[in-house]
C-alpha cells in the first residue's frame, strides 16, 4: 500500500491473482487486439488530453450539459465491440479479482454508507439505477459506474488529472502488453514523487480525480494496453441531491433543501477522508 502520514492508504499495488492468470490476460490481449481493428477511430478517439491511443469507453456517467445520468453512448460498430468485450469471460475474471481487491483494501469505501452528497459506489450506483430503470451497469460484480478499454497500441498517459472522477474514492487501473516494464509503463504520481513500476498484468488502485499522474513511454516496437474503472463525481451529487442536480437546487424556491445541500458538501471531504482504510 501506499499511505499518507495518518496511515491512509490512499493507493495499493494490487499485483495479479495467485492463481494461473496467463490465459486470462492472453484472451484479454485478444481481445483488446481484435477491437483496435473491428472499430474505425477519428481523431476524438484517438488524440485526447490523456494521450494519443485509441480507446473505447462504456458504463453510466453523469457531468457537463447533461440534466440526468446516462449511459455512455456509442456507434453500432463499436457497441457490437464494447458489448463483446463485456462479455467475455476473461474481462469477468478481471472484473471478479479487482473487485475482491477493493472490497480488501479499500472497505471502507466499499461498504460504509453515509446520509449525504458522497456515498460509497455499490450506493451510489444501485440508487443511480433505481431511480433511472433504464440505465444498465457494466458488470454485476463492478461497484464502478464507468469503464475505459485503452487498445493501445502503445497506451502511455500524458501527465492529468481525472478531475471529473470522484475526489473521494479511487479508480482501478490495469495493464498489459509486450513491454519490458522495468524500462517503461511507469505509474508516475507527480503529487507524491513516486515512479512505480506496473509490470503487464497488475491492477493499481489510485485517487484519480486528486493525483497528477501519467505513464513513462515505453520502448520501441513495444505494446501496451490497458483497462480503468472509475465513477464520476456527478453521480455522487446527483444522488446527495435526491435526483437533482445542483443547478436545479440553486434555483429552486426550497431554502430547507439549499442549506441541507450546502451544510453536507461543508462536511463532505472529512466524512470522505474516512472512507479511506487506516494501514496498521
Amino acid at each position: 500500500p501506499v499511505v499518507d502520514v495518518q496511515r491512509r492508504v490512499i493507493a495499493y499495488l494490487a499485483g495479479e491473482p495467485r492463481d494461473n492468470f496467463i490465459p486470462v490476460r492472453n484472451e484479454i490481449l485478444h481481445l483488446f487486439e481484435h477491437a483496435q481493428q473491428e472499430c474505425m477511430f477519428t481523431e476524438k478517439y484517438t488524440n485526447t488530453r490523456r494521450g494519443i491511443f485509441a480507446f473505447l469507453t462504456c458504463g453510466i456517467s453523469f457531468g457537463g450539459v447533461q440534466v440526468r445520468p446516462g449511459n455512455l453512448r456509442a456507434s453500432p460498430r463499436h457497441q457490437t465491440v464494447i458489448d463483446e468485450i463485456q462479455g467475455n469471460w476473461a474481462i469477468g475474471c478481471l472484473v471478479g479479482f479487482i473487485d475482491r481487491a477493493l472490497s480488501l483494501h479499500f472497505a471502507m469505501i466499499y461498504i460504509e454508507s453515509y446520509t449525504g452528497a458522497f456515498e460509497e459506489y455499490e450506493s451510489i450506483l444501485t440508487q443511480t439505477i433505481r431511480h433511472i430503470p433504464s440505465l444498465h451497469r457494466n458488470w454485476s460484480r463492478s461497484p464502478f459506474a464507468s469503464a475505459t478499454f485503452n487498445l493501445g497500441p502503445t497506451t502511455s498517459m500524458l501527465h492529468h488529472r481525472d478531475y471529473l472522477n470522484s475526489a473521494l474514492g479511487v479508480c482501478t487501473i490495469y495493464c498489459d502488453g509486450n513491454f519490458n516494464y522495468t524500462h517503461g509503463g511507469h505509474l508516475v504520481l507527480w503529487d507524491l514523487k513516486l515512479a512505480i513500476q506496473f509490470p503487464p498484468g497488475s491492477t493499481i488502485f489510485i485517487p484519480s480525480a486528486l493525483f497528477e499522474h501519467s505513464n513513462t513511454i515505453i520502448q520501441p516496437g513495444e505494446t501496451r494496453i490497458s483497462f480503468t474503472q472509475y465513477s464520476a463525481a456527478g453521480l455522487f451529487r446527483w444522488i446527495g441531491n435526491k435526483g437533482k442536480t445542483d443547478r436545479e437546487i440553486n434555483e429552486g424556491d426550497c431554502t430547507i433543501e439549499k442549506v441541507s445541500v450546502h451544510r453536507c458538501k461543508e462536511t463532505a471531504w472529512s466524512r470522505g477522508l474516512k472512507l479511506f482504510s487506516k494501514h496498521l
